[in-house]
C-alpha cells in the first residue's frame, strides 16, 4: 500500500517541482514568488479534499471490514455533497476577493500581479479538485488510487509546458494547467465509483440524501487532517509576510524554490503515512490489534530511515538541488542555508505524522486532533515567531526543524501512553516492552 501511495505522490512532487521551474526558468523569479504566495490556497483547497478524503477512508475502511457495505456506500455519496458544497463557497469567495487575498497572504507589488493571475484561475477551478484517491484506496484498489496521481499530473506537466513555454500564456498557463489536472482526476474518480465494473459496492441516487450521522462522523474523522491543512496554510501566510519584511523580494523568490524542495522530498514520508491508514483502519475493525502495531511500527521505523537519507542529501549537495529549479544565481546563493536548515526536520517529521495517522485512522479523532492542531498552533507557530524575532531570515529556516523535534517527543509519549489504554479502543505503542 505504501509504495504505491508514494509513487502517487512522487509523481505529485514532480509535478509541483516541475511547474515551479516551468514559472522560474519560463518567466522568472518573481512569477514562481507569485504562485508560492498563493500557494496556502491551494493548501487550503486540499484540506477540504483531504478531509472528506481522509474521513471518508476511515468510515469506509472500517465499514467494509465490518462488511457494511451500505454503510460504505453511503459515506462515498456523502463525502461528494461536502466538497461540492465547501468549493462552490470558495469559488465564489475567492474570485471576488482576490485583490485583497493575495497582499494579506504576504505578496509584495512586484510579486501581487502574478499572483492574481495565477490565483484568480485556481479559485474559478476550485470545484475541479478532489481528495478520493484515499477513499479509492480504502476499498482496496491501490492500483487505481496510484492512476489517480500518475495520469493527471502528467497532463499537468505537458500542459504547463505548452502553456507556459510554448503560448507564452505566463502565471494564467500554470494555474490552468493545474486546473486541468485537478479535472482528470475529478473524471476518473466519477468513473470509478459510479461506472467501473467490478466495484466493491454501488451507489444509488437515494444515497446522495444528506446522512448527518455519516456527515459528521466523517467530518469529525477528518477534522485533524482539516486542522492540518488549514494549519499549514496558517503557516505559510504567516512565513511570507515575515519574509516580506526582513527579505522582501529576493526571500519570497528564494522560498518558492526551497519549501517546494522541501515538500517534493518528503512526499515518501507522506506516501508511507497514506499507505499505512487503510491497513491499520481496516485491521482494527477487525479487532487484529496485532497487525495494528506491527503496521505502525513499521511505517515509524520507515519514516525515519527514509528522512535521514533525504537530510544527508540535502546537507551535502543543496546547490545542486536548488540548481535544478532556478537559473539566477543570486536564488542559488541564498537558498543553500535555508535548504540545509529545513532539511534537519527530515528524519523527524515523520513520527509525528505517523503517530497522528494512527490515531486517525482507528476513530480516535481527538488525539488526533491533539497533535495536529497542538502542533501548529502550540509549537510551531510560537516557535517561527520567537526564531524570525531572534534570528532573523536564520531563524525562520531553522524553526521548522525545532519544532518537529519537540513534536517527535510528545508523540512518542503519546503513543508510549496509549499501551495502557487497548481495552479501550487505543493502539499500544510500538516496539514497547
Amino acid at each position: 500500500m505504501s509504495s504505491q501511495t508514494t509513487l502517487s505522490l512522487l509523481a505529485y512532487a514532480v509535478y509541483s517541482l516541475t511547474d515551479i521551474y516551468f514559472l522560474s526558468v519560463g518567466i522568472n523569479s518573481l512569477a514562481a514568488a507569485g504562485a508560492s504566495i498563493v500557494s496556502p490556497v491551494l493548501i487550503a483547497l486540499g484540506a477540504v479534499a483531504t478531509t472528506v478524503g481522509a474521513g471518508g477512508a476511515s468510515v469506509v475502511s472500517r465499514a467494509l471490514g465490518e462488511q457494511n457495505v451500505e454503510k460504505a456506500s453511503r459515506t462515498v455519496a456523502n463525502t461528494f455533497l461536502i466538497f461540492w458544497t465547501a468549493a462552490i463557497a470558495i469559488t465564489v469567495l475567492g474570485s471576488v476577493f482576490i485583490e485583497p487575498i493575495v497582499y494579506l497572504l504576504g505578496a509584495t507589488d512586484s510579486i501581487a500581479p502574478y499572483a492574481i493571475e495565477y490565483g484568480r484561475i485556481i479559485f474559478l477551478g476550485a470545484i475541479a479538485g478532489t481528495g478520493y484517491s484515499a477513499i479509492v484506496r480504502a476499498d482496496g484498489n491501490a492500483r487505481y488510487s496510484t492512476a489517480m496521481w500518475i495520469i493527471p499530473i502528467g497532463v499537468n506537466i505537458v500542459l504547463c509546458w505548452l502553456f507556459i513555454i510554448i503560448l507564452q500564456m505566463g502565471a494564467s498557463g500554470a494555474a490552468l494547467a493545474t486546473v486541468c489536472c485537478q479535472a482528470t482526476s475529478a473524471g476518473m474518480s466519477v468513473h470509478f465509483f459510479f461506472f467501473r465494473k467490478n466495484r466493491s459496492y454501488r451507489i444509488k441516487a437515494s444515497y446522495f440524501k444528506p446522512d448527518w450521522p455519516i456527515i459528521i462522523e466523517v467530518l469529525t474523522i477528518g477534522s485533524p487532517s482539516l486542522i492540518k491543512s488549514s494549519s499549514v496554510s496558517l503557516i505559510a501566510i504567516v512565513t511570507n509576510n515575515l519574509l516580506r519584511l526582513i527579505g522582501g523580494d529576493s526571500a519570497l523568490s528564494v522560498f518558492a524554490i526551497v519549501s517546494r524542495l522541501y515538500a517534493g522530498l518528503i512526499a515518501p514520508q507522506t506516501g508511507i503515512v497514506q499507505g499505512m491508514q487503510p491497513v491499520v483502519g481496516y485491521n482494527f475493525g477487525q479487532k487484529k490489534l496485532d497487525r495494528v502495531r506491527e503496521a505502525i511500527r513499521l511505517s515509524l521505523g520507515a519514516a525515519v530511515v527514509y528522512g535521514s537519507l533525504v537530510c544527508g542529501i540535502c546537507l551535502l549537495m543543496p546547490a545542486a538541488l536548488i540548481a535544478l529549479l532556478s537559473r539566477e544565481s543570486a536564488i542559488i546563493a541564498e537558498g543553500q542555508t535555508a535548504l540545509r536548515l529545513l532539511a534537519l526536520s527530515y528524519p523527524l517529521t515523520g513520527v509525528a505524522m505517523v503517530t497522528a495517522a494512527s490515531f486517525q485512522s482507528i476513530g480516535r479523532a481527538r488525539e488526533a486532533l491533539l497533535l495536529t492542531l497542538g502542533g501548529i498552533l502550540l509549537v510551531k507557530l510560537p516557535v517561527l515567531l520567537l526564531a524570525s524575532r531572534l534570528f532573523s531570515l536564520t531563524g525562520i529556516w531553522a524553526s521548522e526543524a525545532i519544532s518537529e523535534l519537540i513534536l517527535c517527543v510528545v508523540s512518542l509519549v503519546m503513543l508510549k501512553n496509549a499501551r495502557a489504554r487497548t481495552d479501550h479502543g487505543m493502539v499500544r505503542a510500538p516496539g514497547a516492552g
